[in-house]
Formats: C-alpha cells, sequence, structure tokens
C-alpha cells in the first residue's frame, strides 16, 4: 500500500482546553484525530448517499476499530506531533459582560462574563483550569495516510482549518485552530464556492428528516436563501482605494468571543419557556442544546445534547481575529428520549426553531455580522 506524508503547521487563535490523564492541559494527538474523523465524514457522507453503516465501514477501515464486526483494526492514518508540550496558562483577561434577563441573584438581574458563560466548566469565577496559551508556538502535525485517501483527508483538513476547534467547550469557540501547509486555504479562501467543493451543503428539511443521517452531524446546513448557514462576525468594514469593500477583524481574540457570547445570547433567549422546570415536554430552546439551566426535561436530569451551531475564532493572514457561526443540522436523537417520558418533538417543529435561529443572525446589524462571501 503506497502512503502519502502530509505535513501542517498547527497552532491556536484561542486557549485550548486539552487534558491529558491528569485533566492537565497538553498537545495530544487523540484530540486531532477525533477532529479529522469527524470533517473526513462530512467530506464522505455524500459518496455514500448518506448512509451510516456504509459510512462506519469506510471510517473503520481507514482510521481503525477495537472491534471486529465492522472490518476494523489497525489505523492507517497515523499522526504525530513535533512536540506535547503542556500547557501552562492559567490565568484569562479580562472580558466584557453581558446582560443577561435571565441570570439573577436576590432577585436582581446580574450580567454575565464572556469567559464563563462561554466557558462554564473549566472556566469559572474563580479561575480557570490550566490550557494551551494561543501565544504558545505553532507545532508541526504530520499526517501519513494510503495516496488514495489523501483527497479526502486533505478536504477534511481544509474544513478544519476553517472552522476546527478542540478540547472542551470548542463548540464555543475555545481551543480555535489556526492549520497551515499543504496548500491549506486561510480564512481569506472562505466563501461558498470553495466549502462546496470540500462538502456538500444541504438544506434543513433533507439533513433532519429521518433516514439514514438524520441524527448526527454529516453536512453544511443552508438557509432558507439557498446559501451556507455560515456566518463571520467582524469588527468594520470598509471602502478601500479601490472602492472595494473591506472587512476588518479585532485585534485580540477575546474581543471576538465577547460578541459570540453576545450573539449567543441573543438567539438563545429569544425562545421564551411556555412553563417552569420539570418539563414534559420539548421547548423550542432545548432543540438548540440540552440541559439548560433551570429548565430540565422530566426524566432527563443528568442527559447532554452538544449544539449543532459552532463558533470558531479565525485570525487572516494580517494576524486579525474574525468570527465563525456555522450549523451542522441533525435531528434531535430519538433514543436521547428512550430513559423518559417526553416525547422527540417533531421535525417540523425542530426545523421551525433552527429557520428562527438563522433568521435572528440574518438579521443582525451588517456591520456586526454577514453570511460569508458567494465567491
Amino acid at each position: 500500500m503506497t502512503m502519502r506524508e502530509l505535513t501542517y503547521q498547527v497552532s491556536f487563535n484561542t486557549p485550548a482546553f486539552l487534558g491529558n490523564a491528569e485533566q492537565q492541559a497538553q498537545w495530544r494527538t487523540p484530540p486531532f484525530k477525533a477532529l479529522l474523523r469527524q470533517w473526513w465524514r462530512v467530506v464522505k457522507a455524500p459518496d455514500v448517499g448518506y448512509d451510516h453503516r456504509e459510512l462506519l465501514k469506510l471510517e473503520n477501515d481507514l482510521f481503525g476499530s477495537a472491534g471486529n464486526d465492522s472490518g476494523g483494526g489497525r489505523s492507517k492514518v497515523q499522526l504525530r506531533l513535533s512536540a506535547w508540550d503542556t500547557g501552562r496558562l492559567n490565568q484569562l483577561p479580562n472580558m466584557a459582560t453581558h446582560q443577561h434577563n435571565e441570570v439573577q441573584r436576590n432577585g436582581q438581574l446580574v450580567p454575565v462574563g464572556t469567559a464563563v458563560y462561554l466557558g462554564f466548566g473549566p472556566v469559572t469565577t474563580h479561575g480557570i483550569r490550566s490550557a494551551i496559551d494561543p501565544a504558545a508556538p505553532a507545532l508541526t502535525l504530520k499526517l501519513r495516510c494510503p495516496s488514495q485517501d489523501a483527497p479526502s483527508i486533505h478536504k477534511a483538513m481544509q474544513l478544519a482549518a476553517w472552522f476546527g476547534t478542540v478540547g472542551s467547550r470548542s463548540r464555543n469557540g475555545w481551543g480555535s485552530l489556526h492549520i497551515e501547509g499543504e496548500s491549506i486555504l486561510g480564512l481569506e479562501g472562505l466563501c461558498d464556492s470553495k466549502l462546496a467543493q470540500q462538502a456538500q451543503p444541504r438544506n434543513l428539511s433533507d439533513c433532519l428528516t429521518p433516514g439514514m443521517a438524520a441524527e448526527w452531524p454529516h453536512a453544511f446546513g443552508l438557509c432558507a436563501d439557498g446559501r451556507p448557514a455560515v456566518w463571520r462576525v467582524f469588527s468594520d468594514k470598509k471602502l478601500n482605494a479601490d472602492k472595494k469593500l473591506v472587512y476588518e477583524g479585532f485585534k485580540e481574540w477575546k474581543q471576538v468571543l465577547e460578541k459570540l457570547a453576545a450573539l449567543k445570547i441573543g438567539f438563545r433567549t429569544q425562545f421564551k419557556f411556555s412553563s417552569g422546570a420539570p418539563h414534559g415536554r420539548v421547548e423550542d430552546r432545548h432543540v438548540l442544546a440540552y440541559p439548560v439551566t433551570n429548565h430540565g426535561l422530566t426524566g432527563l436530569p443528568n442527559a447532554r445534547l452538544a449544539s449543532q451551531a459552532r463558533f470558531k475564532v479565525a485570525k487572516n493572514k494580517d494576524g486579525q481575529y474574525f468570527g465563525l457561526i456555522t450549523h451542522l443540522p441533525c435531528a434531535m436523537p430519538t433514543a436521547f428520549f428512550d430513559r423518559s417520558q417526553v416525547r422527540p418533538p417533531a421535525i417540523d417543529h425542530q426545523i421551525a426553531v433552527w429557520q428562527q435561529v438563522h433568521a435572528f443572525l440574518n438579521q443582525q446589524p451588517p456591520s456586526l455580522i454577514t453570511r460569508i462571501r458567494k465567491g
């Protein structure tokens, strides 16, 4: 079997809460392999007609499997980092607070800090768990794979470069990766047409309709206008000397997280609860992610469902920081409700909730957030 080696330089744009066995921050290859597999599924899903059984067979054959039922075995993809350094960041810079109409103490509204809101767990009001500093030097990531699989692996790495995050609270923008090498396109290359070359976006009804791919993230969603549900958050926009519109980023990564936190509070709290907890039916906000503080579902006290809306802090070639919001839609898994008396919400209901999130983001001031370029 002919093998090919791909070489990338990786660093972080935001603090990364990667953990080793002692829960200490450390560069490790397993999170990168998991990230690669995640985006590889998005790349390969159209090739198998979104059949998760066929995709699992291909994935186990390429990335390995502990069992024998799916024809797995040893991984044909090997990753190696140039170092396994320990992260030593133990303090975050001060960040903006936000008004949250549902957070009160003694009957009074209490502002919510960006870091705690987006990073609760690794981040508390008392401090943070150790993290890898975004100022740490880039490391080299070497990847070996069968030559025939190199094109799909490279496409997955391109998606990881644009949208990839790793570690705790990574869907909220922590552990945002910056990847270069092997002709990887930077943030400047992200647009509808280039995205479609790596993966095939799908409309919400196709993504959520019961079938082989409905309950796992397998594609970028489409908004009502038929364009990918991918937004960029920026600092300002202006016309340059050539009368061309130019979007300017932020000077610091923390400023991006502040904007993303405000947007998340906005699109979540637009969904009001009709009653108090415990809830006997799924309300709109439960569709976004679970659990919801003080609003648990009957019989599901410890259940978790990750958000489908993903945040990323990206950096352009000039060192400016931008935010990316991406929606990879899928239905709430029916198995999630197996141990409760709560029934899964209708697919049309779930689609309507996400359409409302899309509409919220599309209606924000164009001086703050816009969709990525068409081409």
